[in-house]
């Protein structure tokens, strides 16, 4: 028991009472261009690893270690013709993409990166935002990003794409309902659903041990 606890890190549960605007602003938009980083590495690393499994070239060897396939890969989608039906709803179109990366961004917003630190001479938690229900509310901003999935097939008003975004729907939703009850657990032995909370529980006793049943 005693390497579980010292291999839990000295977290506390997140204290805002120091919290400004600015510094609010300074989190979400580190927050976004971490995110964004991310993706775009992840993007690299895949490409490059397809790119030799397919014996593609172009993600190895345009620029150093392929960081320029990324650029090449924006522009052509830039350049790339729109296609549409004459039924297609562009409007919503363009709204799917945008309702999935909302709620994609909106998740990590109560996703604890670190105890309180000192900002700017200001105590400040390196999360976005905490509340009482958080792990709720990514429960409901993940169904919300459902929207993105079943837009994305109705803009088209074909039935063939409508199909496979129901599909993916249903996909979805059974994957949710599955996570739902795993989180049940660890509610009961936190005895809280704010996020910042939960991982300050885990001073007591490292979860991955008595949750792996």
């Amino acid at each position: 028991m005693n390497l579980l606890l010292a291999a839990v890190p000295d977290y506390t549960a997140s204290d805002f009472s120091e919290e400004t605007w600015w510094l609010t602003l300074i989190k979400a938009v580190f927050l976004i261009v971490f995110l964004i980083l991310n993706v775009l590495l992840a993007l690299w690393v895949e490409r490059r690893g397809l790119g030799r499994m397919q014996t593609r070239p172009g993600p190895n060897v345009a620029g150093p270690l392929g960081l320029l396939q990324a650029i090449a890969d924006a522009g052509k989608l830039l350049f790339k013709e729109d296609m549409w039906t004459r039924r297609s709803d562009k409007f919503l179109y363009f709204l799917a993409p945008a309702i999935a990366a909302f709620s994609a961004f909106s998740v990590f917003a109560v996703i604890p990166m670190g105890p309180n630190v000192n900002l700017f001479g200001h105590s400040s938690p390196l999360q976005l935002a905490d509340m009482p229900v958080a792990t709720l509310y990514i429960l409901a901003i993940t169904s919300l990003g459902l929207y993105g999935v079943v837009l994305g097939g109705w803009s088209t008003r074909s039935t063939l794409p409508l199909y496979g975004a129901v599909r993916s729907s249903a996909q979805v939703i059974s994957y949710e309902l599955a996570m739902g009850m795993a989180l049940v657990s660890v509610f009961l032995m936190s005895g809280t659903m704010s996020t910042s909370q939960i991982v300050a529980a885990q001073g007591r006793v490292w979860w991955i041990v008595p949750l792996i049943p």
